[in-house]
C-alpha cells in the first residue's frame, strides 16, 4: 500500500470516527443504544497512544454551543476513559453548573493531576450548598490533604447534609490536620457516631511517630476517649484503629483490655493479637493462663526466633495447658531452646510432636546421641520414631545397625523408621539386611518398610536393581520376600523377574510372584491381573488377582479408566467383600453411567447399604442428583438400616429442591 493510499485510509477512518462523535451533539434522553453503542465502541476501543486526539475531539464537542445537555453529560462519561490534565481548563467552568457539575466531577475524580484539586477548591466557596456537598465528596474520594482547611468550616454547618459530608470526608482524607479539625468540631448530636468513626478513620492516616498513646494533647486522646465510649461498636473500632496506626504502642492497651470483663471488647482484643509485633507479645507480664495461651499460640504461628525465650520460660509453668502450648510453640520456633524437648519427648506426647517438628541446627545429632546413650527400650523406640518423623537421613547407618540386631521392639522400630530415611542411592540397605536374616518377623517388617519407602522413590528401576542383585544370593523365605517386594517397587525390570518367577517349579516362588503383582503400584499390570483372575487354576490366586485388579482401578484418576475396570471386576466378583471394594472405588465419580452401574446392587441384600451410600453420593453433583432419586426411593423401600434410610430420605429431599 503506497503512502498516498495509507494517508487516504487514515483520513477516511478519522472522518468516520468524527461523524460518529458528531452524533453526541444532538443526543437526547429518548435516544436508545443504537446511537450510543457505536460511539462507546469507538471510544473504549481507542488505544492509549490515541487518547490525546480523542480527548481533544470530545472537548470540542463539549464546548460546542450546538451540543445538547444530554450530549455534554454523556461526553463527560466518555472523557473518563481518556481524560488528562488538559481537560481541566475546559471543564472547570461547569463545576458551578447544577446540570453538569456532577458529570465534570466524575471526570476530575479519576485524574491524578493537582490541577483538578485546585479547580475543585476554587469552586467550593462559590457553589450552592447542594454542589458544595458534591465537591467535598469528590475531594474526599481523591484524598486531597490540601482540602482539609477548606472543608473544616463545614463541620459545624447548619446544613445537615453538608455537615455529614464534611465529617465523612475528613475521616476519609485522614492525617494530623484532619484529626485536629474533627476533634475541635462541635457536631450535631445525630452525627455523634459518624463523627467518632471519622476521627478513628482520620487517626489511621497519621504516622505512628505522631502518637504517644493516652498523652495529654487533645488530638492524641482520640483513642483513649473512644475506648470509654458507651457504644461497644465505637470501642471496638477505636481499638482496631489504634492497633492499625501503631501496633507496638497499642500492645499495653490490648493486654489491659484482655484482663477486663468487657466481653465484647475482649473479643476484639483477642482478634487483634496477630497484629502486634513479636517484641510486644513477648513483653507481656500477665500470668493469666488464657492470655499466655493466646500469646504462645500466636508465637507458634509466627515461628520467629525472638519468641524462643518466652516459650522456653513458659515451659516451666505449672498450668498444664500453658506448658503444652509452650512446648508446641518451642517446637515450631526451633532454636537452641528446642534441645530442652529431647528428654521430655520420651514421656510427653506434646513434647514428642514438638521435637519432631522443631528446626534447629544440630538437633538431629543431639537426638541420635540421646538414642545411643538410652538404656530403656521404650525410650530408644521413641527417639527412633522421632528421627524417622524428622526424616533425619544422617541417622540411617544407626538405624541399619539397630535393624541388623536380634528381633526386638527397637529392631522393629528401626526397620519401620528406615522407610522415611532411605533414598534411591541407599536402597541397597534393604537388600543387605534381607540377606543377613532368616527371622520371619524381621523379613515381614522389611517387606512392609520396602513397600512404604517405594511409594516416594522417583526411580523404581534403580531401587528394584538392588533387590534383583540380591535375588541370586537369596533362598527360602528371603528369596520369596525379595520377589514380593519387587512387586511393591514396580518398574520394567521388576516385572520381568516376577514373570520369570511365575514359571518357576517352586510353588512358593510362584505364590510370591502372584502376590508381588497384586501389590503393583500402578495399573501397568492390570491386564495381567485380570487374566489371572479369570484363568488361573487356584481359587486363592483368582481371588488375590481380582482384589489386586480392583485396587489398581482405584489408582486411576479418570472415570474413563476406572469404570471399565470396575465393570470387568464386577463380572468376576461373587463375594460381597469384593463387590463392596468395587462400589467404594466407582462412587468417586458422578455420572449417569455410574448411576446405572450402581443401581442393580441395591437389590443385592448383602451390599444394599453400600450401594445405597454410593447412590446417595451421586446426589452430590447438581447435574445427576435427580437421576439418582428413583434409585434412592427404591433403596429406602429395601433397607433395614434406619440411619441409612433417614440419610437417603434427606438426600432425596435435598435433590428435589
Amino acid at each position: 500500500m503506497n503512502l498516498r493510499l495509507s494517508t487516504l485510509c487514515f483520513v477516511f477512518a478519522a472522518s468516520v470516527a468524527g461523524a460518529q462523535l458528531e452524533a453526541l451533539k444532538t443526543l437526547t434522553t429518548d435516544q436508545d443504544q443504537k446511537i450510543r453503542r457505536p460511539i462507546e465502541t469507538l471510544v473504549f476501543g481507542t488505544e492509549p497512544e490515541n487518547f490525546q486526539t480523542l480527548e481533544n475531539e470530545l472537548l470540542a464537542i463539549f464546548q460546542s454551543p450546538e451540543t445538547t445537555l444530554e450530549g455534554k453529560q454523556y461526553t463527560c462519561r466518555l472523557l473518563r476513559h481518556c481524560a488528562s490534565e488538559a481537560c481541566v481548563p475546559v471543564l472547570k467552568n461547569e463545576l458551578l453548573n447544577a446540570d453538569l457539575s456532577a458529570f465534570v466531577r466524575m471526570v476530575f475524580q479519576g485524574l491524578e493531576d493537582d490541577a483538578a484539586d485546585k479547580a475543585l477548591l476554587n469552586a467550593l466557596p462559590e457553589a450552592s450548598p447542594e454542589l458544595q456537598a458534591g465537591i467535598i465528596s469528590t475531594l474526599s474520594a481523591r484524598g486531597t490533604p490540601e482540602a482539609i482547611a477548606e472543608i473544616a468550616p463545614f463541620l459545624e454547618s447548619e446544613n445537615a447534609d453538608l455537615q455529614f459530608t464534611a465529617i465523612t470526608a475528613l475521616g476519609n482524607i485522614g492525617g494530623k490536620k484532619a484529626v485536629k479539625a474533627l476533634a475541635q468540631a462541635e457536631v450535631a448530636p445525630q452525627f455523634s457516631k459518624v463523627w467518632k468513626k471519622a476521627q478513628l478513620s482520620a487517626v489511621e492516616g497519621v504516622k505512628p511517630s505522631f502518637f504517644g498513646l493516652f498523652s495529654a494533647n487533645t488530638d492524641k486522646k482520640v483513642y483513649a476517649e473512644m475506648l470509654t465510649d458507651k457504644d461497644p461498636a465505637i470501642r471496638s473500632a477505636a481499638l482496631g484503629a489504634m492497633v492499625k496506626a501503631d501496633p507496638a504502642n497499642a500492645a499495653d492497651a490490648i493486654f489491659q483490655i484482655l484482663e477486663r470483663e468487657d466481653s465484647e471488647l475482649r473479643k476484639t482484643a483477642f482478634s487483634l493479637l496477630p497484629q502486634l509485633p513479636t517484641e510486644s507479645l513477648t513483653a507481656v507480664e500477665s500470668e493469666d493462663p488464657e492470655i499466655e495461651l493466646l500469646v504462645l499460640n500466636e508465637l507458634a504461628v509466627r515461628r520467629e526466633a525472638s519468641g524462643e525465650a518466652f516459650a522456653a520460660e513458659k515451659m516451666q509453668r505449672e498450668n498444664d495447658e500453658v506448658r503444652k502450648a509452650a512446648v508446641y510453640a518451642l517446637g515450631q520456633i526451633g532454636g537452641a531452646a528446642a534441645f530442652q524437648l529431647i528428654p521430655a519427648a520420651t514421656s510427653d506426647q506434646t513434647a514428642f510432636d514438638a521435637l519432631c517438628a522443631a528446626n534447629a541446627e544440630g538437633l538431629d545429632a543431639a537426638i541420635l546421641d540421646a538414642l545411643k546413650s538410652a538404656k530403656d527400650e521404650k525410650v530408644k523406640v521413641q527417639y527412633i520414631n522421632c528421627l524417622s518423623d524428622r526424616q533425619a537421613e544422617d541417622a540411617l547407618p544407626e538405624f541399619a545397625e539397630w535393624a541388623s540386631k536380634d528381633w526386638s521392639r527397637t529392631c522393629a522400630a528401626a526397620i519401620s523408621g528406615m522407610a522415611n530415611l532411605i533414598q534411591v542411592d541407599t536402597f541397597s540397605t534393604y537388600a543387605d539386611l534381607l540377606l543377613k536374616t532368616d527371622n520371619k518377623k524381621k523379613i515381614q517388617a522389611l517387606e512392609k518398610s520396602i513397600a512404604q519407602a517405594a511409594q516416594r522413590m522417583p526411580d523404581p528401576d534403580a531401587c528394584a536393581a538392588t533387590l534383583i542383585a540380591a535375588y541370586d544370593k537369596a533362598d527360602g523365605e528371603v528369596l520369596y520376600a525379595v520377589i514380593r517386594s519387587l512387586g511393591s517397587i514396580g518398574g520394567e525390570n521388576a516385572r520381568g523377574l516376577l514373570e520369570q518367577a511365575m514359571t518357576s517349579k517352586d510353588p512358593l516362588a510362584r505364590d510370591a510372584a502372584i502376590r508381588g503383582l497384586c501389590n503393583w503400584p500402578n495399573p501397568d499390570v492390570a491386564d495381567q491381573l485380570l487374566e489371572l483372575a479369570k484363568n488361573v487354576d487356584d481359587d486363592k490366586y483368582q481371588l488375590l488377582a481380582l482384589r489386586g485388579y480392583i485396587r489398581l482401578a482405584g489408582t486411576s484418576n479418570t472415570e474413563a479408566e476406572t469404570l471399565p475396570m470396575c465393570k470387568n471386576a464386577a463380572e468376576l466378583a461373587s463375594r460381597p467383600e469384593e463387590i463392596r471394594m468395587i462400589l467404594s472405588t466407582v462412587k468417586r465419580y458422578k455420572s449417569e453411567d455410574v448411576i446405572q452401574f450402581i443401581a442393580p446392587y441395591i437389590d443385592n441384600p448383602e451390599v444394599v447399604d453400600e450401594a445405597g451410600q454410593a447412590m446417595i453420593e451421586q446426589t452430590w453433583h447438581w447435574k445427576f442428583k435427580k437421576m439418582a432419586i428413583p434409585h434412592l426411593e427404591h433403596y429406602v423401600e429395601l433397607t433395614d438400616n434406619e440411619r441409612m434410610k433417614a440419610y437417603a430420605q434427606q438426600s432425596i429431599e435435598t435433590a428435589k429442591n
